[in-house]
């Protein structure tokens, strides 16, 4: 599997391709803010399977929610977010669906920090749910057993 993506401006052009670990929505606070909105929808892979094949990623980090370190990666031009990383987990990257060229066609399979997610918000049946942030190996084991 091949997917493309680039950010608003498309000074940033990068191709995902194997296997998608999980597709998460997430409603913490920090992505309240990169979202200007309710929260953001990253989809989880392997770093090896990112290939950035234009343009040249800014980076800023802090430190989230659940406590970890967030590595942002973003363009430097229109500020677009293209993934997030842990580097204590530098293997994984959290790309922004929003940048992908068919982010419609993705579903998250599990809804994280729910404590911070508008009341309006629905979440689908027999999708996983989480308060805050759970580990991610055992998110990734929860999404498996599905």
């Amino acid at each position: 599997m091949n997917i493309n993506g680039s950010c608003q401006c498309g000074a940033i052009e990068y191709q995902v391709s194997g296997e998608l670990l999980a597709t998460l929505m997430c409603y913490c606070t920090e992505c309240h803010k990169v979202s200007a909105g309710y929260g953001t929808m990253t989809v989880l892979i392997d770093q090896n399977n990112f290939k950035l094949n234009k343009g040249t990623l800014k980076l800023w980090q802090r430190s989230s929610d659940s406590g970890n370190m967030n590595r942002a990666h973003f363009c430097g031009d229109c500020g677009n977010r293209i993934y997030h990383q842990n580097p204590d987990k530098p293997d994984i990257i959290r790309l922004k669906t929003g940048t992908l060229g068919n982010s419609a066609d993705y579903t998250p399979q599990a809804h994280l920090w729910l404590k911070s997610a508008p009341a309006w918000v629905l979440i689908p049946k027999d999708t996983l749910t989480f308060q805050t942030q759970p580990p991610l190996a055992n998110l990734l084991a929860l999404i498996k057993e599905q």
